[in-house]
């Protein structure tokens, strides 16, 4: 059995899930370590068992009690089970599992998805076999990391084989607002839009994230300003969507930045201020310097600040198409089979 550790949210568990994809087409056996946040999108079918780690960050008290818990949880679930190899993608509830099989003496690898190596990576790395990494060069990774890149969902692969369909007479403007950015977004880009000259706003489609408290005061600027919108609080299509858009707007979080590569999507990055060690920061300046995208900064993040991007942006759309292929430059589309080999030859090393 393959075990795969990862944090809770999705910029941790997608690509553990694309990794999963290619491993269980291959015929091994699989099973995920995580929290209870990730029990509300996991796909199960890529699972054979998945065993819910949970710690309380509430103080150190707590946060020592939970770990110790679950890392004693995690010893039991891989002595129980016939564990080969255990690969963590970064997130503090990858640490229990990770730690469990290091104390068992199971080969452990590392995949760090972000442009700076996480902290929990940087704690387990000095004792696991290997790491992989998503972008060259990655902050704190040592020279012997592999560049895989980071695996994208299944939706995301079929979204690219998918021809782009969409009414050139229009501008489609995607919204990725994510859990930490919905709020934000919804707060300023209605505002921005409403300084568009009214041309301008005629010829706009906004598909927007929102948090489901602000659907409806969304809703009524965009009605008042008679711009096409379909607003809700999560789009189980988005990749198909992003796939139509002319531009995004967008935090930096790892996988939201593979995805809009391999899309060749256009963005414009909004990196969550807050993210431990800039890695959103330093995942979006690595796609501006490509001439991918631009990066506003939270506090510099307005509505005039905005709509004058926008504005200029769509009186000249031809920038468009050079930062879509500069982005698109940029994607591993097959992130998660080179990670599936990188972590069957580890296998075959125990094998041997």
């Amino acid at each position: 059995m393959i075990v795969l550790c990862a944090g809770g949210t999705g910029g941790h568990v997608f690509p553990a899930e694309g990794l999963a994809s290619y491993l269980k087409k291959r015929g091994h056996k699989l099973a995920l370590l995580t929290d209870s946040r990730a029990m509300n999108f996991v796909n199960y079918e890529y699972f054979d068992a998945i065993e819910v780690l949970n710690i309380s960050r509430n103080n150190i008290f707590v946060y020592l009690f939970t770990m110790l818990k679950s890392i004693f949880k995690g010893l039991l679930f891989i002595r129980k089970n016939n564990v080969d190899i255990v690969v963590g993608f970064g997130g503090y509830p990858s640490l229990p599992g990770m730690i469990a099989a290091q104390l068992l003496f199971k080969k452990t690898l590392l995949h760090e998805q972000n442009a700076v190596l996480g902290r929990a990576n940087r704690f387990l790395q000095r004792f696991a076999k290997g790491l992989a990494v998503s972008f060259s060069p990655t902050i704190n990774a040592p020279g012997t990391a592999v560049l895989t890149g980071n695996p994208v969902r299944k939706l995301v692969r079929m979204a690219m084989a998918t021809p782009r369909s969409k009414d050139n007479e229009k501008f489609h403007i995607c919204v990725v607002g994510g859990s930490q950015g919905a709020k934000l977004f919804s707060e300023i880009i209605p505002k921005a839009l409403e300084l568009l000259p009214e041309a301008l706003q005629q010829q706009l489609v906004v598909t927007q994230q929102c948090q489901h408290e602000q659907l409806n005061d969304v809703k009524n600027i965009y009605d008042r300003l008679k711009i096409q919108a379909n607003l809700e609080s999560f789009f189980s299509d988005m990749p198909g969507r992003l796939r139509n858009a002319d531009l995004a707007i967008c935090r930096a979080g790892a996988s939201t930045v593979a995805e809009l590569t391999c899309l060749g999507v256009p963005a414009i990055f909004v990196p969550l201020a807050i993210s431990k060690d800039n890695d959103q920061g330093e995942n979006a300046r690595l796609i501006v310097n490509a001439g991918g995208a631009w990066m506003i900064n939270e506090s510099e993040f307005t509505p005039p600040s905005l709509a004058q991007l926008i504005e200029s942006t769509m009186k000249n759309r031809k920038i468009l198409a050079v930062m879509s292929e500069s982005i698109h430059h940029l994607a591993k589309p097959s992130a998660a089979e080179d990670l599936a080999d990188w972590v069957e030859s580890f296998l075959q090393d125990s094998y041997l």
